[in-house]
């Protein structure tokens, strides 16, 4: 609350700057952009589109790198506080500008799709990947997103299209790597993997751990999402699926520390679902003090989940 009222306040206060010289000016549009940046990382979204529409105030009617980016921001901020059309608008801006940005033209089509504008998302998806063809990112997104929405054949010729890319670097081999493993061509997707491994590609680890659980082999995917999370301690996905591993072995014990871990790292999208199952973990290692205060405090935060409000009263019996 102390963090929401300060991004507030600084909104405020900087709203009531005086026009100033040029260099005044740029300092105040880098002000108000981290202003935004900030109030993006605390949910306070609408507060974040008034700073980033400042930060553009105060652009001397000149568009730069730093006015292209805050446009994405505001965007973004804008989607996140249930704005779509408003975004849709932001990006349409950037492409006015730049008519052949592709990532405009992706995550413009993004928003199209999930307003069930399909039309004019797969014409911007086209746009996208026109200007944009040697983009993995924009073909494995467009591909993801339509996988999704049950567009599978769609999503099919996006992958088959990312994997014409020429290029032999480590990137190229990760990239590839993920595709056929979307696939489902493990061979394949093992072979450009590895060579992606011996390049020292960053991140590979995570893919090679998403391929080994796939076929079934659990020790490998292990090792590997756990060289993941080392560098990335705070992805709390992959410590779920971590988590995930442990509790198929009945190792509750591992469980709670992967989950105990993902929850400290604070807010995620998949808080929930981690929650849930450290009381799973602790349930069923006996530890049923711990699993008791847990539920307490998870059913008085998802009261619609039911099966957990019935299973709050067996413990209280235990």
């Amino acid at each position: 609350m102390k963090k929401k009222l300060v991004c507030i306040l600084l909104v405020l206060l900087l709203g009531a700057a005086g026009c100033g010289d040029s260099k005044e000016k740029r300092e105040n549009q880098e002000a108000y952009r981290q202003i935004g940046i900030n109030c993006m990382a605390e949910g306070e979204y609408e507060k974040a589109v008034e700073a980033f529409q400042k930060a553009l105030d105060q652009s001397l009617a000149r568009i730069g790198e730093i006015e292209i980016d805050t446009c994405y921001y505001k965007a973004e901020a804008q989607y996140l506080a249930g704005r779509t059309e408003d975004a849709i608008a932001t990006y349409g801006a950037l492409l006015a500008y730049d008519d052949k940005n592709a990532e405009a033209y992706y995550l413009r089509g993004s928003l199209y799709f999930s307003e069930g504008q399909k039309e004019d998302a797969l014409k911007d998806f086209e746009d996208a990947v026109k200007y944009g063809a040697d983009s993995y990112e924009i073909y494995v997104g467009i591909a993801e997103l339509l996988t999704a929405h049950g567009e599978k054949e769609n999503a099919a010729s996006y992958l088959e299209k990312a994997l014409k890319i020429s290029g032999k670097s480590s990137e190229n081999n990760t990239w590839r790597g993920r595709i056929f493993l979307m696939q489902e061509d493990y061979e394949n997707a093992q072979k450009e993997l590895e060579q992606a491994l011996e390049k020292e590609e960053p991140d590979v680890s995570l893919y090679l751990g998403e391929l080994y659980e796939a076929t079934g082999e659990k020790d490998k995917a292990e090792e590997f999402f756990k060289s993941y999370v080392e560098s990335h301690t705070g992805d709390t996905q992959v410590l779920e699926r971590l988590a995930d591993l442990a509790l198929g072995r009945n190792d509750y014990a591992k469980a709670a520390s992967y989950l105990e871990q993902a929850l400290e790292t604070g807010e995620s999208a998949n808080e929930q679902s981690l929650r849930r199952k450290l009381i799973q973990a602790y349930e069923y290692s006996g530890n049923f003090t711990s699993a008791k205060e847990q539920m307490e405090s998870y059913v008085k935060d998802y009261p619609e989940d039911e099966e957990a409000v019935r299973e709050n009263s067996f413990l209280q019996t235990r």
